[in-house]
């Protein structure tokens, strides 16, 4: 194997993580292909991708890592790290911790001006997986700046192939050592448990689980700062691979003491179980002992099942001294019991309700943890004015506990009667705003479409003293707004929701989880979907633990969940789960529902996963449902239609492809008018149906109108079809040859495309590719197919059709690089793909082969069959540009 310097590892490392990434049975494969240039490297990655399997024989990965605190032994054949020795920039100081995976050395860097000393974390040995493991663990903590949460600042991988991380390197002691020394009080405790509540909090927000909260891993400063420590087996919300992985390799990734019920039994973990952890962190440092210290010592066996079955003491019956018993009787009594419920629905549903919870004890206020009684909280009442409150008040108090139903019975009449006047107030003064005895009627034809606007305007700046009516307001006129294309103005009326029922409500109640929801359409045309997905996260944990069954509610949460979850990462079961559970809760149910944009957004899922097939008859499901419920001149129906138009051409239905995109185009115009956004991503389709048909002018037409759409001032909030468009226009661009349109379209995007669809940064990144090729910018080429294989890689690495543009390109690449064999390989790859999305990118594969008379007989074979397909569409008119392309002379 060659000596390698830290400067070689950089070349290598993508190349043993891309083998890394294929079955073992693909990686010979793999090594054969690689370009000349790096085949002076096979020797290497041959030695390594042996040793992934030698270590994967000797089963180096058959328990779960623990970097302290961990009772497995050393892995055999471990490197020896010594104090002195050089890894990577680094030179190791003193070991800090060791588990049976990994340990953590103080480091510092070995020459240059940064000389910060850093938490190294390095692997013992190149076991299966690791690579994807500690790249896991960097990219959750790249996402993470939070003064509660050690920083990451580098990683990389040592000239042995061992990856490494570096990371914030906390001076101080383990939470419970700190307290300890300290003689800290309840309060102080309390204290920390919010620092890490927060930081909790704060990983949530950013879609990151922990799922290894203990007292090892929560440092405390000098200076009292807590650090939350160890994301080694932490997961994304985001996406369950690195979850599967783990547990296709027979992990449990948990420590048994913190572990929550469903770990225990294997179940996938969610917020829940983090916040179960952070029960067990509290009960230890508020009682000073495990909430299941009966089980412990005596095997994990009993441990486990004293976690599933055994309902722990109540927190203050664990304390050892009578004062700190009495500080822990009551609240924290009742708020560490919910955080440790057994089942997760029962528990906080979010680390921010928990501390919520703790804040109001510390300010004496009544907590949700408690029953709601008048009792309790008149105890709390008094407890924070107990200078003021006399005699007198205890016997109004009384008074009021013994007639409370009747007075609550006449307080909701007398609101229901004030929040109907209110709206009558409101509704009037839409037309008789001076009110005026004579009511001006001259504006009395005044469009629908300004009155709501007027009226939306007016509820965000009244009704503030009568909060039931501006909440129904809030409700119907963001969507109102919404519908008629007035997309800021619906999203601040959305976000005012929201904080009215924050205030109003709370934010573990019904209405707030409404709200949440109800700001759906608003990131779906924003492409906002990251703050979707986490919303929707919060909102149906909140259904659930206040045991909602109403099935609209429950279905619009799966609808999000499952919908963003598909854009955000690769399409996976649970985000399929998500929907077919949507579409059961609204099939049965009279009236218009969302079972259409269920099926919409199923249509996306199995095109994300290169189901064309499937995704086309999802499609057509959400039309007949459209239908069924709104008519066929419905703008949802239109809508729907015009989505699935795409697919019909995809799966090589054109003329079915042309009518429905037409149909639903022409509905829109005459029920939502000539510029509402929508009609952007409908002219986009008709430019990629005429650019198949060989109508270059009518696509550019298509295009055309689709940005003077789009860009119009009312809908440049609507990112996704913006965006839609100009990915469009690209295509047409580099389909047609308009190589000075595609030139300017790409300097708008720059050498980092980013937009929020995985999809859709492909088609941006190949175009911009074939741009860069075409004016022999090699080195900008190169960047952009980069991209765009890290994202291939990471949202479609089981969709072969993803990436068949991309292997287009990169034979182009190759072939102005003089490397014309490996080109040719590439083109006959596209060629070979079975796929009918992608018919043009395999017809220019053929006749790339073809310029380059580098056609065979299986070539020809795949160009005959692929001919054929397209004649038995009845697709001749409809495809004459892939057919132009696959000429034989």
């Amino acid at each position: 194997m060659l000596a390698l310097s830290p400067d070689d590892w950089l070349t290598v490392e993508p190349l043993l993580d891309a083998a890394l990434a294929l079955p073992p049975d693909e990686r010979q494969r793999f090594l054969d292909n690689l370009v000349p240039a790096q085949q002076r490297w096979r020797p290497t990655l041959e030695r390594l991708l042996q040793a992934e399997a030698a270590a994967a024989d000797a089963g180096f990965l058959s328990r779960a890592a623990s970097l302290t605190g961990g009772t497995e032994g050393p892995v055999a054949d471990a490197p020896q790290w010594q104090a002195a020795q050089k890894v990577g920039p680094w030179v190791l100081v003193e070991e800090l911790g060791r588990g049976g995976m990994a340990s953590v050395w103080r480091a510092q860097p070995h020459s240059g001006d940064f000389q910060r000393e850093v938490a190294l974390k390095l692997p013992h040995s190149p076991a299966p997986g690791w690579l994807e493991r500690l790249k896991r663990e960097r990219d959750l903590l790249a996402r993470l700046q939070h003064a509660g949460i050690a920083r990451l600042y580098d990683a990389g991988v040592d000239a042995n192939g061992l990856p490494w991380l570096a990371m914030e390197c906390v001076q101080g002691r383990d939470v419970l050592a700190w307290c300890d020394a300290r003689q800290a009080s309840v309060r102080e405790r309390v204290g920390l448990l919010l620092q890490v509540a927060d930081a909790l909090q704060y990983a949530h927000s950013r879609l990151v689980l922990h799922r290894d909260i203990k007292p090892a891993n929560v440092m405390v400063q000098d200076d009292g700062q807590v650090r939350l420590l160890d994301f080694g087996i932490a997961r994304s919300l985001a996406s369950a691979d690195g979850e599967a992985a783990l547990t296709q390799l027979g992990q449990r990734p948990m420590t048994p003491e913190y572990a929550s019920p469903e770990q225990v039994r294997g179940e996938e973990p969610g917020i829940a179980s983090d916040v179960y952890a952070f029960g067990v962190l509290a009960y230890r440092l508020l009682a000073g002992a495990s909430p299941y210290a009966a089980a412990a010592p005596a095997s994990r066996h009993a441990l486990e099942c004293a976690v599933l079955e055994a309902e722990p003491p109540l927190l203050s019956t664990a304390a050892t001294d009578a004062a700190t018993r009495k500080a822990l009787r009551g609240d924290l009594d009742a708020i560490v019991a919910k955080a440790l419920a057994k089942e997760p629905a029962c528990r906080y549903a979010t680390m921010d309700a928990l501390a919520a919870d703790m804040r109001r004890h510390l300010a004496g206020e009544a907590v949700g943890a408690r029953p709601p009684s008048w009792r309790y909280r008149a105890a709390r009442l008094i407890a924070r004015n107990r200078w003021a409150v006399g005699v007198s008040t205890l016997a109004v108090l009384a008074l009021v506990g013994t007639t409370g139903w009747a007075l609550y019975a006449a307080r909701e009449a007398r609101q229901e009667a004030r929040r109907s006047g209110a709206m009558y107030e409101f509704l009037t003064g839409l037309f008789n705003p001076l009110r005026e005895a004579q009511p001006d009627t001259r504006h009395r034809d005044l469009p629908a479409r300004e009155l709501i606007e007027d009226g939306a305007r007016r509820v965000l700046g009244s009704l503030h003293d009568e909060p039931l009516a501006r909440e129904q307001l809030l409700i119907d006129l963001s969507t109102l707004t919404q519908q008629l294309g007035l997309p800021d103005l619906s999203r601040q009326l959305a976000e005012e929701r929201v904080r009215q029922a924050r205030a109003l409500h709370g934010t573990q109640s019904r209405a707030y989880a409404d709200a949440l929801l109800g700001q759906r359409d608003l990131w779906e045309s924003a492409g906002l979907y990251e703050d979707g997905f986490k919303a929707a996260t919060e909102a149906l944990a909140i259904y659930q633990a206040l045991g909602e069954r109403d099935p609209q509610r429950l279905a619009l949460a799966h609808l999000t969940l499952g919908g963003f979850g598909a854009r955000l990462h690769a399409p996976g079961a649970a985000d399929i789960d998500h929907l077919v559970t949507a579409a059961r809760l609204l099939a049965p149910l009279p009236g218009p529902n969302l079972l259409g944009v269920v099926y919409e957004q199923l249509l996306v899922a199995h095109l994300g996963r290169g189901d064309m097939e499937a995704a086309y008859q999802a499609g057509m499901q959400g039309v007949a449902a459209n239908r069924a419920q709104r008519g066929a001149e419905d703008w949802k129906t239109a809508a729907s239609e015009d989505q699935v138009g795409q697919l019909a051409l995809f799966t090589l239905r054109p003329k079915e492809a042309d009518r429905l995109i037409r149909h639903g185009l022409q509905v829109l115009r005459k029920t939502m008018g000539p510029d509402v956004v929508i009609l952007a991503r409908g002219e986009a389709n008709l430019a990629l149906l005429a650019m198949a048909a060989g109508h270059v002018d009518e696509a550019r037409a298509h295009v055309d109108e689709a940005r003077r759409i789009a860009t119009l001032p009312a809908n440049r909030a609507m990112l996704a079809f913006g965006l839609t468009v100009e990915a469009t226009a690209l295509d047409v661009a580099q389909q047609s040859g308009d190589w000075a349109a595609l030139r300017e379209g790409c300097a708008r995007w720059g050498s980092d495309v980013q937009a929020p669809q995985p999809a859709l940064r492909l088609r941006v990144q190949q175009a911009c590719a074939a741009e860069a090729i075409h004016v022999g910018d090699l080195g900008r080429a190169r960047a952009l197919l980069d991209q765009g294989r890290a994202v291939a890689s990471q949202f479609f690495a089981q969709v072969p059709a993803r990436h068949a543009v991309l292997w287009l390109r990169e034979g182009e690449w190759l072939a102005a690089k003089g490397q014309v064999e490996d080109a040719v390989a590439h083109w006959k790859q596209v060629l070979s793909l079975d796929d009918t999305s992608i018919v043009t990118a395999r017809a220019q594969a053929w006749a790339d082969l073809r310029a380059r008379q580098a056609l065979d007989e299986p070539s020809r074979a795949l160009a005959r069959r692929l001919r054929v397909q397209l004649l038995d569409a009845d697709a001749e008119s409809g495809f004459a540009t892939p057919l132009g392309l696959l000429r034989e002379d």
